[in-house]
């Protein structure tokens, strides 16, 4: 009885050891038949195409920017087959880079690390990177910009994106890579960049490593990551001949960013880092077509999640220095089936309400903002927040937040738990924004929602001036434009601060342009424009707002302070950054 018992036992447990054995074969079969055959996909223009949750946020910038155009990119994927299986939650497909102060819950529960300091991002992480709701601000929607178009960006605008890095002397090399190319210079800037840093240059493009002489690779393509990476990327340029400069610009434009990722349907930023489109441009004027689910999913640029976010916020700077973020630009927005109402939160693992609840990071910087050890520039930095990081704020003490935030420290292999300690910190107020207190003003009755038009805000004649003569300055509201003055004064000669002569034409005047009338030199006043970009925006209010706490650290020119002077009563308080705050919020107009 007893040995029969053992064997009993025995058999028992083999039993169960086959039977658990085949449950995870087919779970696993189960997770992996979750992923369609096919995907049907379609690209439909304007506003009116996307779903409701995008239609207010991408009307705001409509509102902003007249001239920019929307596609949705209908991709027939199920958005919960997208976020719920191995689609895109493979490990270390996407990597996120932990530093010293990351939250745990953006961490994949693997605990693997692949180049150094990027680790496995969870699925948390990569579900809120994935839904584009969540980066339609005016910079981060830069990561859905179409990259197969160069309007708007002459060798000029090259020249000068360049001009003091080390990328100057090849400015032309880029311009005419963009032209073999056929995609935009700008793109392939911004590619650079984000390889291989703005600051300095990479050994990968020196031609001196040994082994490598006379190599060059601008795109760090084929330089996978881990130890050895440059050489791995050296080794690819061997192969393709990159023996130059000016040919590895070039070819590695036409091999690695339009053959490899353009010609293949990955025509932006967010499609580089998520392939959610076919081996082929899909256009407009394709209607519907189906492809093969084989297709995707598995040629990526880069395995840094936060890539698209950061590449974004460089072409936005790019096209915003060189006055041409006004041109015709064109998003390209990914739209899957089946989408929450509300879009994939940040991930976090702070809860509480303690003092003023939970804030997230609001910032374009692409480095994020620091976290210092009290509240001011000269304490030492704990770290640095990416934007959208979540933090729990305790306390306000002068122009500083108080926060606490959680940070992961190291890997329990036993539990397959990331350990983490608890930070208290400062960030600067005006970079903490409430969670879910930002209200977008929906402006869908007052932009072209379909396919093109000039918009609202910019349109012949509008706007009001007043010239002062004590002073040699033109004031004037938000919406006036060259043909504003050129309609009351014919020969007004209109120079923008970069030196465009805009006369007669419906462009906006921005503060500081030059404007010459019979003979005599104005400054332009635009009021409410305090950083002289022509528009009023949410900077213009944190500029005035930072002004009003500390005048005496602020480097606004004489020009400047006469733009943040909204309520002209020759006094800079609170009033006037109100009336830009009703102006961008609720629409109510700016006047003389």
């Amino acid at each position: 009885m007893k040995k029969l018992g053992i064997k009993f036992l025995g058999l028992i447990l083999i039993s169960t050891i086959i039977f658990s054995f085949l449950q995870v074969f087919f779970v696993k079969s189960e997770v992996n038949a979750a992923i369609s055959s096919s995907y049907t996909q379609y690209i439909k223009s304007g506003i009116s195409s996307f779903p409701e949750s995008y239609q207010v946020k991408l009307a705001y910038l409509k509102w902003l920017h007249p001239n920019w155009e929307f596609k949705a990119y209908y991709t027939g994927i199920d958005w919960s087959e997208l976020t719920s299986t191995d689609a895109e939650n493979r490990c270390m497909v996407n990597t996120i880079h932990k530093g010293n102060i990351l939250d745990p819950a953006v961490l994949c529960k693997c605990g693997t690390m692949g180049d150094y300091g990027y680790y496995c991002a969870s699925r948390l992480a990569v579900n809120y990177y994935l839904d584009p709701r969540n980066f339609m601000s005016e910079t981060m929607v830069f990561q859905f910009l179409d990259l197969a178009s160069t309007e708007g960006v002459g060798r000029e605008v090259v020249v000068n994106t360049v001009a003091g890095t080390y990328l100057e002397p090849y400015a032309n090399d880029i311009f005419d890579a963009a032209f073999e190319s056929g995609i935009s210079p700008l793109h392939i800037v911004a590619t650079i960049f984000q390889e291989l840093g703005r600051e300095n240059p990479s050994r990968i493009i020196s031609g001196t490593v040994p082994g490598y002489e006379g190599l060059y690779n601008f795109y760090n393509y084929g330089a996978t990551d881990g130890e050895g990476n440059i050489e791995r990327g050296l080794e690819k340029a061997r192969e393709y001949g990159w023996t130059t400069p000016r040919f590895a610009i070039i070819d590695g434009a036409k091999r690695v960013l339009a053959s490899n990722y353009i010609a293949a349907g990955q025509t932006t930023k967010y499609f580089y880092k998520f392939d959610v489109v076919p081996n082929e441009i899909l256009k407009e004027s394709d209607g519907t077509k189906t492809f093969e689910s084989s297709d995707f999913y598995n040629h990526q640029y880069m395995t840094n999640l936060r890539d698209p976010s950061s590449q974004a916020g460089t072409l936005y700077k790019i096209y915003n220095e060189n006055r041409v973020l006004d041109q015709k630009l064109t998003f390209v927005i990914p739209v899957y089936n089946n989408m929450p109402a509300e879009p994939a939160p940040v991930p976090t693992s702070l809860h509480g309400d303690e003092t003023y609840g939970l804030f997230f990071v609001n910032t374009a910087f692409e480095g994020g903002v620091i976290l210092r050890e009290g509240p001011g520039t000269w304490y030492n930095s704990l770290g640095t927040l990416y934007r959208g990081s979540i933090v729990l704020h305790i306390g306000v003490e002068g122009n500083y937040g108080k926060v606490k935030i959680l940070a992961a420290t190291d890997f329990n292999w036993d539990t397959r738990q990331w350990n983490y300690e608890e930070k208290i910190g400062y960030v600067t107020n005006e970079y903490l924004t409430k969670l879910g207190s930002v209200v977008i003003p929906d402006y869908r009755d007052q932009v072209d929602m379909g396919t093109g038009g000039s918009g609202p805000i910019v349109s012949p004649g509008a706007g009001e001036f007043k010239i002062n003569e004590e002073d040699s300055t033109i004031v004037m509201t938000p919406e006036t434009t060259a043909r504003t003055i050129n309609s009351k004064y014919k020969d007004a000669v209109i120079i923008w601060t970069n030196g465009t002569d805009i006369s007669n034409t419906d462009n906006l005047i921005v503060t500081n342009s030059t404007i010459k009338i019979g003979g005599k030199v104005y400054k332009a006043v635009k009021l409410g424009d305090v950083n002289c970009d022509g528009f009023i925006k949410a900077s213009d209010y944190v500029l005035i707002k930072n002004y009003i706490m500390n005048p005496e650290s602020s480097a606004l020119s004489p020009i400047q302070l006469k733009a943040a002077d909204v309520k002209v009563d020759n006094e800079i308080k609170g009033s006037d950054y109100v009336l830009i705050k009703n102006y961008i919020m609720d629409g109510i107009p700016i006047v003389l």
